[in-house]
């Protein structure tokens, strides 16, 4: 329901292009839009499902238990996030995508800088996802992204710490499965890398935020953007084909992220180890 081609995309009425649907509720007029493209709501449905259903479950007599309660967990459910949790979420989703154009704008390269180093914390929470919305806008309106060399340079820092990390692992095994689950970072598929090694140790994360931050500011310093989206790391490169320069620029900021970020792991690497190897 949330998602129904019935109803306005939020972002496009949140952009101007679309309207809202206006439905009067008690005196209110409330404006009903869709969720297509959104994450918070979709998390504060799926919790609120989830919540609901083990209530329900816990009261509804068994005879009727098929039938009552899942009907009456969608009801509550869509009721409260068209009308109330929905508009406060996607209200959220929008205020992170403002302050990210905002982190860009700043001077200085200081917006480089800090979304190289904490773009990867978005991939945790799944907020990752309302990024597409601004590379659209960014093309639409520039025709370049500078988005993707940073989100690019955030994933070799994590990388770079990773590797490293794994590398300090005593188990044979640990440190097979650590850099197989690191390699889909190459093709931009970080998740495994994040949840399954640099998430270990706050150490990790943050020497990868270190690496992420040096990519960033390497990004700011050659002025690099990329001419399409949806594509990174090794992908990405194919974003930068229409020059020589930017090719070898691209690869320069991979590099400089990921050295960076296992240098720093390589650093401290006694506390490290013993994160690791307590078992």
């Amino acid at each position: 329901m949330m998602v129904s081609p019935n109803l306005p995309n939020a972002w496009a009425v949140a952009g101007g292009s679309a309207e809202a649907i206006n439905v009067s509720f008690l005196g209110l007029n409330i404006p009903i839009v869709g969720y297509q493209g959104s994450i918070i709501p979709a998390i504060v449905a799926g919790y609120l499902i989830s919540r609901i259903e083990k209530e329900l479950r816990k009261v509804v007599p068994q005879i009727i238990d098929l039938i009552v309660t899942p009907f009456v967990t969608l009801t509550v459910t869509i009721f409260l996030m068209l009308f109330i949790l929905g508009p406060i979420t996607h209200t959220f989703e929008i205020a992170v995508s403002d302050f990210i154009v905002m982190l860009i704008n700043a001077p200085l390269g200081i917006g480089y800088i800090l979304f190289g180093a904490l773009q990867q914390l978005l991939v945790i929470t799944g907020l990752h996802h309302t990024l597409s919305i601004i590379e659209l806008q960014l093309l639409a309106d520039t025709g370049e992204n500078v988005l993707n060399p940073l989100m690019t340079a955030s994933m070799a820092g994590q990388l770079g710490a990773a590797i490293s990390a794994a590398l300090l692992m005593n188990v044979k095994l640990k440190r097979t499965n650590a850099i197989s689950s690191s390699t889909s970072t190459l093709f931009g598929i970080t998740e495994p890398l994040l949840f399954g090694v640099n998430l270990r140790s706050l150490r990790i994360l943050v020497s990868g935020m270190l690496g992420g931050a040096v990519g960033g500011l390497l990004t700011y310093i050659f002025g690099l953007s990329a001419t399409g989206m949806g594509i990174t790391f090794i992908p990405g490169l194919l974003l930068y084909t229409s020059s020589f320069v930017s090719m070898i620029q691209y690869l320069v900021v991979i590099v400089g992220a990921f050295v960076t970020g296992f240098i720093a792991v390589k650093v401290q690497s006694n506390k490290i180890s013993e994160q690791l190897n307590l078992d």
